[in-house]
């Protein structure tokens, strides 16, 4: 049976709570301090469009070219390659050039892939990144087949 929990935000929400009856009132309790969940979806993506508008401010001197790829992968990598640049230009240790080997990749699907890598584990893989395209532009890439001569 449902139990109706009204929310820190003032909204009211059906919760259907298990356990023993000690575990059931110390999560309504617990709930009761917390926002319901359309407030708090809410939010969260207002706090995550704030941090997309930021970053894209902190990063909007950088000549970036455009990501490739789907358009959902495109909209999500440009909001990881902002956060991630945004991120390497603050932190003193990266404020070298480590950044402006990231500013080169323009797969989305690279940035979504990687999003989980530390600083220097990113840095390292767009640098790898760097190389293959450079190989590939050049044709030293050695894919196997016989070349023509």
């Amino acid at each position: 049976m449902g139990q109706i929990i009204t929310h820190a935000c003032g909204h009211e929400q059906i919760h259907y709570l298990s356990g023993f009856a000690s575990q059931q009132e110390r999560r309504a309790r617990w709930l009761e301090t917390t926002k319901c969940r359309t407030c708090f979806v809410a939010t969260k993506q207002t706090e995550q469009a704030e941090a997309a508008v930021r970053d894209g401010a902190a990063i909007a001197h950088l000549d970036l070219p455009l990501l490739t790829g789907s358009d959902r992968q495109v909209a999500w990598a440009t909001t990881l390659r902002a956060s991630r640049l945004c991120a390497f230009i603050a932190t003193p240790a990266t404020e070298g050039n480590g950044h402006k080997v990231c500013t080169h990749v323009t797969d989305a699907k690279w940035w979504i892939d990687h999003r989980t890598l530390t600083d220097t584990q990113l840095l390292a893989e767009a640098e790898l990144y760097a190389v293959g395209i450079d190989k590939s532009a050049s044709g030293d890439i050695d894919t196997g087949l016989p070349q023509a001569a």
